[in-house]
């Protein structure tokens, strides 16, 4: 295995473990999940790759999902849902930025839960980049999405082979896209798995 010069991290999964918005809000609100799918099978996918804005979507749902409150209101509900930290995995982000690596974030999300993330968890404080798939304009897995992700770390720290960069993710489905586009990827299980990876290319904890 080429020794990495970039890491790429998962969020959901990975770094940051999160309850599911629409199971605590049917279970919560007495809205079954059929009258929800509907909003995350069509509005919400456009928002996940910047061609909807969520608070406008979720405007359009609000009697139907029987929420008193405002769109924002319902955001701050909808991001209070889980969202904690993995207390292991995410210590080593500076750890392995300390030694060397370019460390980045990957994510599946729309623009107000990433910048919700950021600011909650001190992101932009610790990744080099972050890749979300509303500012790419795509899945973060897709083709246009690792292009892109790729296109960047080119221009910006001189990344010219795709298997310098080590991405993990907790998805196989995601990880064969990944490897099929040419990076190093690789199936996140559990931190001990991880450790052991990353310790066996010389990168400690």
């Amino acid at each position: 295995m080429k020794n990495p010069k970039v890491i790429i991290y998962d969020n959901d999964g990975m770094i940051c473990h999160s309850g599911r918005f629409s199971d605590s809000y049917s279970k919560e609100f007495g809205i079954e999940m059929d009258i929800m799918s509907p909003f995350f099978e069509g509005p919400f996918k456009n928002c996940l790759v910047g061609k909807a804005d969520l608070k406008e979507e979720l405007e359009k749902v609000l009697d139907i999902w029987n929420w008193k409150g405002t769109a924002n209101q319902l955001l701050d509900y909808w991001f209070s849902v889980g969202s904690t930290l993995d207390e292991k995995v995410f210590p080593t982000i500076s750890k392995f930025k300390d030694q060397g690596l370019i460390v980045c974030l990957a994510t599946n999300q729309e623009k107000y839960r990433k910048e919700y993330l950021v600011t909650k968890f001190g992101y932009d404080k610790v990744f080099n980049e972050i890749f979300s798939s509303a500012e790419l304009g795509a899945y973060k897995n897709s083709e246009k999405g690792l292009q892109k992700t790729f296109d960047i770390l080119k221009d910006k720290y001189g990344i010219e082979d795709r298997d310098e960069i080590m991405y993990w993710d907790d998805r196989e489905g995601n990880v064969e896209h990944i490897n099929q586009f040419g990076m190093n990827g690789q199936h996140y299980k559990n931190y001990e798995e991880f450790r052991d990876v990353m310790a066996g290319l010389g990168y400690l904890v």
